[in-house]
């Protein structure tokens, strides 16, 4: 019977390794996709393109880095004196009108919700969204016929919320000062003036790119500087055949083989060249990607490498001489105990 089992046992194990085929080509699988798509069936344009990505990415640090809820950010504002704007009124605006032909006319102002201010003896005009200058000869044209060639005066005394804190982040000149900002969970940032602006997802260069149109279009003469300078809890979760399988920090972008080496590195069974990992794509699908760290270290394939986004997941698979071993230890160790015999059986990796 003992021979028996044996013979059964061999069968089964040349049965599970020629089995198994050098399946070790990297792929990338989309969710909803059938097929795989193997790396090295790009063109070698494309190859190169890909680890020129990788290269330029690593040099860039943080600029390479997309934002995401929760990191911190430094506005810093600069006066553009070149492209300034002139200064149109909004809403809660206080002025002062003053009446050159009549001081007794003198008085000040608020913006209504409307829009609208009111002039002694005349009714009311339209002030928002007009420049001062344009809204004094509005009004001079209503007391034309009190007197010849009036001179008004309108001078805003006190801005709306979101321009006096605007006029007071850029107040220092060409020095700046920087405002601090936080990406919300639903990944929008607010600040004065422009608000609703979507961060999550971009660069640090490109939201400071949207920023700078935002603020254009908006007043002018105003340009940011976009810092990064806290990143929210972005983990890179790694398990499987590595010395310290867990979480590790990605607070600079790290690509598949530098994320494996700071788990410690592959213990002798990882299977090197069929390292997988999970991630979200920026519009949120899933994708599972297969690499040959192998062949990106024996044969520096950097092309096959990757930038690991934030709250990826590895995974390094045991070879496949570990695995029968460890079958073969299971199934030993389970005819061991049912003949009642107790002892310890190490199995052995070759390396």
């Amino acid at each position: 019977m003992t021979r028996r089992w044996v013979a059964t046992l061999a069968a089964c194990l040349l049965a599970m390794l020629s089995a198994c085929s050098d399946n070790s080509r990297s792929f990338e699988l989309t969710y909803g996709d059938d097929q795989p798509v193997y790396l090295d069936d790009t063109s070698p344009e494309q190859r190169a393109a890909a680890a020129a990505a990788i290269t330029a990415g690593l040099r860039r640090g943080t600029e390479a880095y997309h934002l995401q809820p929760g990191d911190h950010l430094d506005i810093l504002y600069k006066a553009d004196t070149h492209n300034l704007q002139p200064y149109r009124i909004g809403m809660g605006d206080e002025m002062e009108l003053d009446f050159q032909f009549d001081r007794s006319l003198n008085r000040q102002v608020v913006v209504r919700p409307d829009g609208m201010i009111s002039l002694p003896g005349k009714g009311e005009i339209r002030a928002l969204g007009n420049r001062p200058l344009d809204l004094a000869s509005a009004i001079a044209k209503r007391y034309a016929d009190l007197a010849q060639d009036p001179v008004i005066t309108v001078s805003v005394r006190k801005f709306t919320t979101a321009a006096d804190e605007l006029v007071d982040v850029v107040r220092s000149g060409s020095e700046g000062r920087s405002r601090k900002a936080i990406v919300r969970p639903d990944g929008i940032i607010d600040l004065p003036v422009v608000s609703g602006v979507r961060a999550a997802g971009l660069t640090p260069e490109e939201l400071q790119d949207t920023l700078n149109a935002r603020y254009a279009r908006a007043v002018g003469g105003v340009t940011t500087t976009v810092q990064l300078t806290g990143i929210a809890a972005n983990q890179i979760f790694v398990f499987g055949e590595v010395k310290t399988p867990g979480a590790i920090s990605a607070q600079t972008p790290h690509t598949l083989l530098q994320s494996v080496a700071l788990a410690g590195g592959p213990l002798p069974t990882g299977a090197m060249d069929q390292v997988r990992v999970l991630y979200f794509d920026a519009v949120g699908r899933a994708r599972l990607r297969r690499v040959n760290l192998e062949q990106v270290m024996t044969d520096l394939r950097m092309d096959q490498d990757m930038i690991v986004p934030p709250n990826s997941t590895i995974y390094v698979p045991p070879t496949q001489v570990a695995k029968v071993g460890r079958f073969v230890d299971q199934v030993i160790r389970q005819i061991i105990q049912y003949n009642g015999i107790t002892i310890g059986i190490t199995p052995f990796f070759p390396q």
